[in-house]
């Protein structure tokens, strides 16, 4: 089977691992909406502590873009570095979904004379903040506190997975964007459409996403017709799958310690709250998800 690493790799084989030898009840962790508010805060609460001893020491909780082919904890500086090549000086901008902070902090420190406005579900940490920083405690498909046209920049780094009714968040997020303005993503797609894959094939992309409190990713087709109807002009699409590859290959080593044995992994899921265990599930199996092309990862940058 051809990869994009160009070695041997069977998602098949795991998920069927998972289901007849290990016993998991994949079925459980699948099911019912795992990406409503409450599912999102409480997962993220979990797993804090797992974010910031396994993933990145700088705080981000999106992946790291390597593009030597080798895994560094400064490649998590991709996403905000991008958005920041169309920051200018006295900008608005706006981060949906800024988690814990790093990269709205991170572009505020490097741009002391713009305002950034950021949304989240999390609670609101003011005193950690900066001058020209505004966190909000909100949800971001909904944007009534904001007038037309008053962002110069809106990003999103791997939050917009977790909106399952994209076409009305989307429409608002151009209304409040300026004419010419850009709104930049970084998210998953898979090529086909969901229920074009077999049930395996299936599982895995179901437990990537939704495993990590996200809606089920959605394909190319769909994305680009969401961004279609919200009336954005696309600029650029960067495929960056391959360059998640050694992140995602770190973080199924880990995995493996758990998953290579079935002790360890009855231990897990037996005592493990499911939101906690299935962070473990999906670092062993989206490694073979991106590598053998169920779920790409792009950039999309577009304008107003």
């Amino acid at each position: 089977m051809e990869t994009l690493d160009g070695k041997y790799s069977n998602l098949r084989e795991k998920i069927y691992k998972m289901e007849n030898e290990l016993k998991i009840n994949l079925d459980k962790l699948m099911e019912g909406e795992t990406n409503s508010v409450e599912n999102i805060q409480a997962y993220y609460k979990l797993t804090d502590f797992a974010f910031k001893k396994f993933h990145s020491k700088y705080g981000f909780m999106h992946f790291h873009v390597s593009k030597n082919g080798e895994f560094s904890p400064e490649d998590g500086f991709y996403q905000p570095n991008t958005v920041a090549r169309f920051i200018k000086p006295g900008d608005k901008v706006l981060e949906l979904g800024f988690g814990k902070g790093p990269n709205i902090f991170y572009l505020a420190e490097k741009f002391p004379d713009v305002e950034f406005t950021g949304l989240d579900l999390s609670t609101v940490h003011k005193e950690n903040t900066l001058p020209n920083v505004t966190l909000i405690h909100q949800d971001y498909q909904k944007l009534p506190n904001f007038a037309d046209n008053t962002f110069d920049v809106i990003y999103g780094i791997e939050t917009l997975c977790c909106c399952s009714d994209k076409d009305p968040a989307f429409r608002e997020f151009n209304r409040v964007l300026k004419p010419g303005g850009h709104f930049i993503v970084y998210d998953y797609e898979t090529p086909e459409r969901f229920e074009t894959y077999d049930r395996p094939v299936q599982t895995g992309i179901a437990l990537t996403t939704k495993a990590g409190a996200a809606a089920l990713v959605e394909s190319e087709e769909e994305w680009l017709e969401h961004y279609r109807v919200s009336n954005f002009k696309m600029e650029s699409i960067t495929d960056l799958t391959k360059e998640l590859l050694p992140d995602m290959k770190r973080l199924e080593r880990l995995a493996k310690r758990v998953m290579d044995s079935k002790t360890r992994a009855k231990l897990t899921f037996g005592v493990l709250p499911d939101l906690l265990s299935s962070n473990i599930l999906i670092g062993y199996i989206s490694y073979d998800c991106l590598n053998e092309g169920f779920i790409r990862y792009k950039e999309w940058i577009m304008r107003k």
